[in-house]
C-alpha cells in the first residue's frame, strides 16, 4: 500500500492524512499508519525541518510544539533514484531535535529529501519534509588535517585533504589550495604561506624556537573556505653541524641539465634526488617515491651534469643533501623545475601577403598550440634596398604593415617572447621579401592616359562632323547655311557659332564635278553626283577665295 501512495502526489497526499477524518470510510486502520496517523491522540507535526552538512557528516536538525521528552522522533530519507522512502539510520525513536549521521554510500550528486515525524505511543504525527538539496552543493568544507615535523632552522607542515576518507570530496584532489598561518609564539608575529600542496616545508627558521600555525582549505570551484584547523606549535631542534646545501640553481646545456648549489665547507660529497611534481599535489606521504639521480649520486663539486630526457615528467622537484662520512646534512630547499622554461622557442613561420601599398603579415608559432598561449609577437620590416629597419610589437599574431610604397620590395622577419611565464625568445625567422602591388597613383596614369584618348576620339569626331557637314551643304544646299530642321537643332548660339562660320571666318569654296556618261545614251540627260565616304573618295576640288569674302556666292560648275 505504501508504495502504491508514493504515486500520488506528495502535497496532495500530505493534506489527505493530515485531515483523515474527511475520508473516514478510507483511513482504516492500516492506511492510517501510511498517513502516519494513528487514532487514539493527534500529534502536531515537527517544524523547521533542515540538514546541515560538514565534509561528509550530516545532522539533521526540527523543532516541534510537543513538549520534548513526551514524544520521539524518527526520520527517513529517499533520492532521484529510490521508489521508496528508506529508515535513516541513527536517526529513529529520537528524544531531542536532531541527529547525525553518515550517508557514504549515496549518490552525492542528485537530489535527496529528508522527513521526520513525531510519535508518542501507537501515535504519530504527519510526516514533515526538508526542501530537497544536493549534497555536493549544500555541504561545508571541514578543516583539513595537519601533522608537524620540525628540523633545525624548518618546519615540515603535511596536510591532509577535508573529509579525508569520506565520499564528499573523494574526487577532489586537486581542487583546494591551502593557506598556512605560522608565527613565532613569544612574538606573535605571523607569516602567510599558500599552496597546493599537501606537504609545504618552510625554511628559515631559528633553531630552538617554539612555532605555532594553523591552516584553512578553500575549493578553488566551489569557492568555500573551511574553518582553520586546530592550532599547533612545534619547537625546532638544536642547529645541526652540517649546515644544507643553498640557493639551488638549474641551468641548461644542450641536452643537458646542470644542477648548481652553494655550500660553505670543503671535502664533503653531495647526492641529488627528483621527485614528479604531482605526487605533492596527492593526500599522503610520498617520502619514499624520491629517486636519486645517478650522475649525481656522489660528487664532490657543487655541480652535477644529467640528461634531460632522465625524466618522464615535465614539472619535477630537485633536492640536494651533503655528507661526510655518516653525518648528513637536512636537505635543500625543493626547487621546482618546469621542463619548457629550459627548452628554446623554436623561430616563427611567416606567411606575407602584399595588396596596394601594403602588407598583411602572419605569424605563427611552430611549437604546440599550449606552448604558444600567452606569447607577444615582435616583427621587424624594411625596403629590400635599404637598412632601415622598423618593429612592430603585437599580442596578436596578425600584423597591417600600411603607408608603402606601391611596386617596391619590402622584407620582413619575425619573432616571438614568453614574457609572462619565462622571460625567453626565440630567434628571428627567416627573412621573407614580396613586392607590393600597384598603387591609387598607377590607376591615375591609366585613367589620365583613358581620358587622353576619349578627349582625341571627340576631336577626331568633332572635326570629321564639321568636314562632313561643309561636304554636305556644298552638295544640296545653295549655301553654307543648313536647313530649317537642322538649323532649330543647332538653333542655340553656342552650337551655331561651334560648327558654322561666320562671315569673319575663312571660309572654302566647294566645287562639283559633274560626270557625264555620253555612252549612256538615254541617261546623258541625267547628273551623277559622286558620294563622299570616309575615305573622301569623292570628286570635288577646293578653291582659294580671292580678297574679301562673299558669303553669298553660289556654287558653280566646273567645266
Amino acid at each position: 500500500m505504501a508504495t502504491t501512495l508514493r504515486v500520488i502526489d506528495r502535497a496532495i497526499f500530505s493534506r489527505w492524512c493530515k485531515e483523515p477524518e474527511e475520508h473516514s470510510p478510507a483511513c482504516q486502520p492500516g492506511l492510517l499508519e501510511v498517513c502516519g496517523v494513528a487514532s487514539g491522540e493527534d500529534l502536531e507535526p515537527p517544524e523547521d525541518v533542515d540538514v546541515y552538512i560538514i565534509d561528509d557528516n550530516f545532522t539533521l536538525k526540527w523543532s516541534s510544539r510537543e513538549a520534548v521528552g513526551n514524544v520521539t522522533f524518527s526520520a527517513e530519507y529517499q533520492t532521484e533514484e529510490m521508489e521508496n522512502w528508506l529508515k535513516l539510520p541513527g536517526c529513529q525513536h529520537i528524544t531531542g531535535t536532531e541527529c547525525k549521521f553518515s550517508l557514504l554510500d549515496t549518490n552525492i550528486y542528485i537530489k535527496i529529501w529528508f522527513r521526520v515525524r513525531a510519535e508518542k505511543g501507537m501515535s504519530t504525527s504527519p510526516w514533515n519534509e526538508a526542501d530537497p538539496f544536493i549534497p555536493f552543493h549544500k555541504a561545508h568544507i571541514g578543516p583539513p588535517g595537519v601533522r608537524l615535523e620540525a628540523e633545525d632552522k624548518a618546519i615540515l607542515v603535511y596536510i591532509t585533504r577535508p573529509g579525508q576518507g569520506g565520499n564528499m570530496w573523494a574526487t577532489d584532489n586537486f581542487s583546494f589550495r591551502y593557506k598556512i598561518v605560522i608565527w613565532q609564539k613569544s612574538s606573535g608575529v605571523t607569516q602567510i604561506i599558500k599552496t597546493t600542496y599537501y606537504t609545504e616545508r618552510i625554511l628559515k627558521l631559528l633553531p630552538e624556537t617554539t612555532y605555532c600555525l594553523k591552516v584553512e582549505a578553500m575549493h578553488l570551484s566551489l569557492r568555500k573556505h573551511s574553518n582553520y584547523s586546530a592550532v599547533q606549535c612545534i619547537n625546532t631542534t638544536v642547529a645541526d653541524k652540517m649546515p644544507l646545501p643553498e640557493n639551488i640553481q638549474v641551468d641548461a646545456e644542450a641536452g643537458s641539465y646542470v644542477l648548481s648549489w652553494d655550500y660553505t665547507s670543503a671535502n664533503v660529497s653531495f647526492r641529488a634526488q627528483w621527485l614528479p611534481s604531482y605526487l605533492k599535489s596527492i593526500s599522503g606521504n610520498y617520502s619514499d617515491k624520491w629517486e636519486t639521480i645517478p650522475t649525481c649520486a656522489d660528487v664532490r663539486t657543487t655541480r652535477c651534469v644529467f640528461p634531460r630526457d632522465a625524466f618522464h615528467t615535465r614539472t619535477f622537484f630537485l633536492r640536494v643533501q651533503a655528507s661526510d662520512g655518516d653525518n648528513t646534512s637536512f636537505w635543500s630547499e625543493e626547487k621546482l623545475i618546469n621542463s619548457q622554461k629550459y627548452t628554446a622557442i623554436p623561430p616563427p613561420a611567416i606567411a606575407v601577403t602584399p595588396s596596394r601599398e601594403s602588407l598583411l603579415v602572419y605569424v605563427s608559432c611552430q611549437d604546440s598550440p599550449s606552448t604558444c598561449d600567452g606569447l607577444t609577437y615582435e616583427l621587424s620590416f624594411w625596403e629590400n634596398s635599404s637598412n632601415t629597419k622598423t618593429k612592430m610589437v603585437k599580442e596578436s599574431p596578425e600584423f597591417s604593415i600600411g603607408n608603402l610604397q606601391p611596386l617596391t620590395v619590402y622584407c620582413v622577419q619575425a619573432r616571438v617572447h614568453s614574457f609572462a611565464v619565462w622571460n625567453k625568445s626565440s630567434s628571428f625567422s627567416e627573412k621573407l621579401c614580396k613586392e607590393t602591388r600597384p598603387g591609387d597613383s598607377s590607376q591615375i596614369w591609366i585613367v589620365t592616359a583613358l581620358s587622353i584618348v576619349t578627349l582625341s576620339v571627340l576631336v577626331l569626331v568633332f572635326y570629321g562632323g564639321r568636314s562632313l557637314l561643309k561636304y554636305l551643304s556644298c552638295v544640296y544646299f545653295s549655301s553654307p547655311k543648313p536647313p530649317p530642321s537642322i538649323d532649330e537643332f543647332f538653333s542655340e548660339p553656342p552650337s551655331r557659332n561651334l560648327l558654322f562660320l561666320t562671315p569673319e571666318e575663312h571660309t572654302e569654296r566647294c566645287f562639283i564635278i559633274e560626270h557625264t556618261d555620253k555612252a549612256a545614251g538615254a541617261e546623258e540627260d541625267h547628273r551623277k553626283y559622286s558620294s563622299q565616304t570616309s575615305q573622301d573618295s569623292g570628286n570635288y576640288s577646293n578653291e582659294e577665295e580671292s580678297v574679301g569674302s562673299d558669303s553669298s556666292a553660289g556654287l558653280r560648275p566646273s567645266h
